[in-house]
């Protein structure tokens, strides 16, 4: 698990501010901090939900997995240049794209679909040359349940 100290060193390497042998000062880091914080809540509001919990050292961990680093450093990267006089070049647009598509993976939800107990399943409902039932498992018992009773059909209804 990387820590912020090591994201904000490798995205402003990536816009040429900071080298290897130089440090910035405490309150640009600082400034980066605040970024990475609203630049990851915004990803999560936007539903790429990584698990990011919010920083406010340089020695916290960035709770990621760790696929989604490479995404996450270069689109800092591209976040903060205006705010440090960076550089961005085609090769960092170019990693910053490729890792958002790999948060995106990474981060989405995808629920499972079920369907009604009246709908049916249509041709190739045959198991074993046997037939089945052609309708899916019936889950209306589950969908009227309530945690204060089970809502019953009006009379009448069919």
């Amino acid at each position: 698990m990387a820590t912020v100290a090591q994201v904000a060193k490798a995205s402003l390497q990536k816009i040429l501010v900071q080298t290897s042998e130089a440090d910035l000062e405490p309150s640009e880091y600082q400034d980066f901090i605040f970024a990475l914080n609203n630049y990851m809540l915004a990803l999560d509001a936007d539903g790429i939900t990584l698990g990011y919990t919010v920083v406010s050292g340089l020695g916290d961990n960035v709770t990621v997995p760790t696929g989604a680093l490479r995404g996450i450093i270069a689109n800092m990267a591209i976040e903060v240049a205006p705010d440090y006089s960076g550089q961005i070049t085609d090769g960092l647009r170019l990693a910053a794209d490729e890792g958002m598509k790999t948060m995106r993976k990474l981060g989405q939800y995808i629920v499972a679909t079920e369907f009604p107990g009246n709908l049916p399943r249509g041709s190739g409902n045959y198991t074993n040359n046997q037939y089945t039932s052609s309708f899916y498992e019936d889950l209306e018992a589950e969908i009227l349940a309530e945690t204060t009773g089970s809502i019953g059909l009006e009379t009448g209804t069919p």
